[in-house]
């Protein structure tokens, strides 16, 4: 079987690995001193993989569950990319296509371990592996268990932003840039939970208990607009503590994308072509946030104010 570019890059839901891209680059561009463009790009490859073969392997344990057979209907935010339903992809593909990518990412893990002259960066990359993968994969099935929004939070935040520092310096930031990587973390929960609320009833029908099926999606906003709100907290707070620059606060420009997302969810629960706009809208509420905080750290780095 001979896939399209097209297919491939919807297998792969490629377009949302800027929720692993973006905090990498933030984290990388922390540290103060020269930048490193081997360790950057080596911790880059392992990441965005990484990313990847957790995309793979989602689709591939949902269509075994049996959540993605229940609408096979393609929307392309949420439910899954749906071509193991359509017949274009195999099971078999998805499964293979997963362990390469993160067959992919370990060798790229290895040559930054062995750049930075840290051989325990490997095993460091082997737990937020496990993780990744154990979002899905049995037998933790993070998911299916009310901890699937705590593990985006944590691998697509604090993993994702402290990679990126690490990376350039082969040792763990200070404890402020846990702080900066939560906007991070929690835009990208907030993702997911508007992604969650159109696929409850599949869900709930296969036994996935996700935080929707605790709030129920009629509900699920007001939990939507914890995620958010404290994002923008993390960020005042960053501000305040003298760990952000001024800039950042044109993050708080997109307030009232936040608010609107947050109203589609709470009018549209039960209309999933409606919903399509809160992921839209939640996708460049996280995509905008990211860039004004990485334009930010690149103001600080070049001079415009102090580092933080």
């Amino acid at each position: 079987m001979i896939a399209s570019p097209a297919t491939i890059v919807r297998a792969l839901r490629l377009p949302f690995t800027t929720a692993s891209l973006l905090p990498y680059v933030y984290g990388s561009l922390l540290p103060e001193g020269a930048f490193r463009p081997l360790p950057f790009a080596l911790g880059l490859t392992a990441a965005v993989c990484t990313h990847l073969a957790a995309n793979l392997a989602n689709d591939f344990a949902d269509s075994a569950s049996g959540a993605d057979d229940l609408d096979p209907t393609y929307y392309g935010f949420f439910g899954g990319s749906k071509l193991i339903q359509e017949g274009r992809l195999t099971p078999r593909f998805y499964r293979n296509a997963a362990v390469g990518f993160a067959l992919a990412a370990t060798a790229a893990a290895a040559g930054l371990a062995s750049v930075l002259g840290r051989p325990e960066a490997l095993f460091l990359f082997g737990a937020v592996l496990f993780l990744a993968f154990s979002y899905s994969c049995r037998p933790l099935r993070l998911a299916y268990r009310s901890l699937g929004e705590a593990a985006v939070l944590v691998l697509f935040g604090p993993v994702a932003v402290v990679a990126g520092a690490y990376a350039q310096t082969g040792s763990f930031p200070s404890p402020g840039v846990w702080l900066l990587s939560l906007p991070f973390g929690l835009l990208t929960a907030a993702i997911l939970l508007a992604n969650e609320v159109p696929d409850a009833r599949e869900d709930a029908a296969v036994g996935k208990r996700n935080l929707v099926a605790w709030t129920g999606p009629a509900r699920a906003f007001r939990l939507f607009a914890a995620l958010v709100t404290a994002a923008y907290l993390a960020i005042l707070a960053a501000i305040a503590l003298g760990l952000a620059g001024p800039l950042a606060m044109a993050a708080l420009a997109t307030l009232p994308l936040a608010w609107w997302a947050g109203r589609v969810l709470r009018d549209g629960h039960e209309v999933k072509p409606q919903l399509l706009r809160s992921s839209r809208m939640t996708i460049i509420l996280h995509t905008t946030v990211s860039l004004a905080l990485i334009a930010d750290v690149l103001a600080s780095r070049a001079g415009a104010w102090p580092a933080s």
